[in-house]
């Protein structure tokens, strides 16, 4: 009987100790994510806002006949104490997708974000060049919700956000992973971000996986002579660029820049 008690003490004992184990707050390591545009609801939308002539719009319509509805991206987010550092995985595209990529439904964007400084860095392609924007963290307010949902083997809590004035977004955090992050821009929960959702944007970032590691996280993006600019300043640079009144209506110049802002 003695004998019995003490298999079930030390049973017990190991219980806890894994389960300390399984439940310890990772501080570093990396996740993958997977971005979903869904193609001809994005398409749509720009071609309702655009001035295009019917050449351009017989021209979108001929790639659309042709287009999945619905695209996937992959990347990686990398973090290391109060920093982390979002970028795209590399895969070769077929024709049409390069077409539709123009279009701008993605930028290939790298994101870096310091918490505890508040900065913010990215850099992305603009019709084959590099665009450098550096400021402080992407103000969001968000409403906590009593909604859970499982994402990549952590529980996570659903958060209603508003940005960029007017921007509704979805969020799903977990407090298990403490650095207030998440893919692209986005931060300002109490812990990781594993799933995003922008419906104005037609698409959504879930994870797919968590690995535990210590990441080197770098907040280099280019040459130090390359001068970024500010999220304001950027702004009012693409708006004389595409001469917006012009070229671009406002409808479709403000939908533009949330997807290259946020």
């Amino acid at each position: 009987m003695k004998r019995f008690i003490l298999l079930v003490v030390v049973n017990a004992l190991l219980s806890s100790v894994s389960f300390g184990q399984y439940a310890h707050f990772p501080e570093s390591g990396v996740i993958h994510f997977e971005k979903r545009v869904h193609l001809k609801n994005f398409m749509k939308r720009k071609m309702a806002l655009s001035k295009s002539d019917n050449f351009d719009r017989s021209y979108m319509d001929q790639l659309m006949s042709k287009a999945p509805e619905s695209y996937v991206y992959k990347s990686i987010l990398s973090f290391n104490g109060s920093e982390s550092r979002y970028d795209p995985v590399k895969e070769e595209q077929t024709a049409i997708m390069r077409n539709l990529e123009w279009y701008g439904f993605d930028y290939a964007g790298s994101y870096y974000q310091h918490i505890d400084k508040g900065l913010f860095k990215n850099k992305m392609n603009y019709n084959g060049g590099d665009i450098l924007l550096e400021d402080s963290l992407l103000n969001i307010k968000w409403k906590v919700t009593n909604e859970y949902r499982d994402i990549a083997g952590y529980n996570c809590r659903r958060a209603n956000g508003v940005l960029l004035d007017s921007i509704f977004v979805v969020a799903f955090y977990t407090d298990a992973i403490p650095l207030s992050s998440g893919p692209i821009g986005t931060n300002g929960l109490p812990g990781m971000i594993l799933g995003l959702a922008v419906p104005e944007q037609h698409y959504n970032i879930y994870a797919t996986k968590v690995e535990m590691g210590q990441p080197q996280i770098t907040s280099e993006f280019a040459k130090k002579r390359d001068k970024p600019m500010r999220r304001a300043d950027f702004q009012a640079f693409m708006r004389d660029r595409l001469r917006v009144g012009d070229w671009y209506t406002e409808a479709e110049f403000n939908y533009m820049m949330v997807n290259m802002l946020l």
